[in-house]
C-alpha cells in the first residue's frame, strides 16, 4: 500500500506540474498576442523582501505589466511542494500595454524591468531630449571616427525629424587619452545641431600637466564636471563619479553637493539625474554588473541612492558604463535607465534613449536600437 500511494502521488504531481505549466503557457500566449507594443522577453532578477511583499515564502516567476485603468497586476508561478501553482487573475488582452517583464522573484521586487503604457502620438510636445554613452572615441581597433559620426548623424536625424532640444552624453566619451576629448568637440560634435552636454565617465582622462587644455572638465567644455542645467523649468543633473585619469576607479556621487542642487530646485516640475556609473553595488538586488564596487565607496553610492529616492521631483536617473544594458530598473519607485552604448567594442545594439515630455508634463522614454533604427522599449515617468 505505502508504495502504490506514492506511486500515484508522482502521478498526481505530474499531472498537476503539466496543468500549470499549459496555464503559464497560454498566460505567455496572451501577453505575447497583446495588440500594442512588443513583448520583450524575459529578466531574471534576484531580489529582497519588503513589508508589503505578497511573495513572502515563495520562489518563482513574477509577471508585471502595466494597464489603461492604472492597475496593476500581477501571476505568480510559485513552487510549494514540489508543484508549480499559478496564482493571479487574467484581464483581457486589449488591457495590456505594451511590454511585460518576467522576472525570477525570491521575495519581492526592489529593482525590476518593467513595461511602460503609450501616451496619445499625436499629443503636442513641450520637449524632447536624448541620452547617449559610452562613444569611447580614440579606442583601438574600433572604427571610432566613424562611430562619432554615426552619432552625431543618428542626433541630427532626430533633431530634423521630431525635434530635439537638448543631447545629454552621458560619460566615458573617449577611451583613457585626454587629447581625443579636444578632437572628439571640434571635429565631430561641432557638427550637432542641438545644444548639448557632457558628463563624465571613468574612461574619460583628465590631464595631470598644469595649464594643459585638458586640465579639468571646465577647461574642455566651459562647465565643471559636477553641473546642472535648467532648460524650460526642467532642471538636469549631472554628477561625476568618475577620478581624474583611472578607468578601474568607480566612484559615489558627491552626495552634498547633489542634495544642495535638490533642495535649489525643490519647485522644479521635474528634475532628471544623469551619472555615468550605477550606484548600487555590482550585482546587488537584482542590478545588474558594473556598478560601484569598492568597500570604501559602497556606503556612499548607498547614501547617494537613498538621497535620489527621498526627492519627491527626482523623476529619473539615467546611466551609462554598463553597454549590454537597454533598459529600466525601480527601486524605491525611482526609476533608473540604461542606454546601451554608440561606441566601443562590446554590448548590446548601439543605441541612445529619447524621453518626451508633454504639455501636460506627462513623460515617457523609449530606448532606440540606432542600428535598425526601431523603437525597442518604452516606459513612463509617472
Amino acid at each position: 500500500m505505502p508504495q502504490l500511494r506514492n506511486k500515484d502521488d508522482e502521478r498526481l504531481g505530474i499531472f498537476l506540474w503539466g496543468i500549470g505549466a499549459l496555464r503559464f503557457a497560454a498566460l505567455t500566449l496572451i501577453l505575447l498576442k497583446t495588440d500594442r507594443g512588443h513583448f520583450l522577453g524575459f529578466k531574471s532578477v534576484a531580489t529582497r523582501s519588503t513589508k508589503n511583499s505578497p511573495l513572502t515564502g515563495n520562489v518563482g516567476i513574477l509577471v508585471i505589466g502595466e494597464f489603461e485603468e492604472e492597475k496593476r497586476i500581477s501571476f505568480l508561478l510559485s513552487r510549494r511542494f514540489g508543484l508549480f501553482v499559478m496564482r493571479g487573475m487574467l484581464i483581457d488582452r486589449r488591457g495590456f500595454l505594451n511590454h511585460a517583464a518576467l522576472v525570477t522573484a525570491a521575495t519581492t521586487l526592489p529593482a525590476r524591468w518593467c513595461g511602460g503604457k503609450d501616451l496619445p502620438v499625436n499629443r503636442k510636445l513641450k520637449m524632447r531630449f536624448a541620452v547617449a554613452s559610452d562613444l569611447h572615441y580614440g579606442q583601438g581597433n574600433t572604427p571610432y571616427e566613424q562611430m562619432a559620426e554615426d552619432m552625431v548623424g543618428w542626433m541630427n536625424k532626430e533633431k530634423e525629424s521630431r525635434g530635439l532640444d537638448l543631447l545629454f552624453i552621458n560619460g566615458d566619451l573617449t577611451q583613457d587619452k585626454t587629447e581625443m576629448l579636444l578632437s572628439l568637440r571640434d571635429k565631430h560634435l561641432s557638427k550637432l545641431e542641438m545644444p548639448y552636454y557632457c558628463n563624465k565617465g571613468n574612461h574619460d582622462y583628465l590631464s595631470s600637466k598644469k595649464g594643459s587644455l585638458t586640465e579639468s572638465w571646465k577647461k574642455i567644455w566651459g562647465y565643471n564636471s559636477n553641473h546642472t542645467v535648467v532648460h524650460k523649468d526642467f532642471v538636469f543633473v549631472l554628477a561625476d563619479t568618475s577620478a581624474p585619469a583611472k578607468s578601474n576607479v568607480y566612484l559615489a556621487a558627491n552626495r552634498d553637493w547633489l542634495k544642495a542642487e535638490f533642495e535649489k530646485y525643490a519647485k522644479a516640475p521635474a528634475i532628471f539625474s544623469l551619472i555615468h556609473i550605477q550606484q548600487r553595488k555590482h550585482k546587488v538586488d537584482g542590478w545588474p554588473e558594473h556598478g560601484v564596487s569598492d568597500l570604501a565607496q559602497i556606503k556612499k553610492a548607498e547614501a547617494v541612492m537613498d538621497l535620489l529616492e527621498s526627492t519627491p521631483n527626482v523623476r529619473g536617473v539615467f546611466h551609462g558604463h554598463n553597454h549590454n544594458q537597454n533598459s529600466m530598473w525601480i527601486s524605491g519607485e525611482r526609476r533608473y535607465f540604461f542606454d546601451s552604448h554608440v561606441g566601443g567594442s562590446w554590448g548590446a545594439a548601439k543605441g541612445y534613449r529619447i524621453v518626451e515630455i508633454d504639455e501636460q508634463n506627462r513623460m515617457v522614454t523609449y530606448q532606440v536600437n540606432a542600428e535598425k533604427g526601431e523603437e525597442i522599449n518604452r516606459n513612463d515617468l509617472p
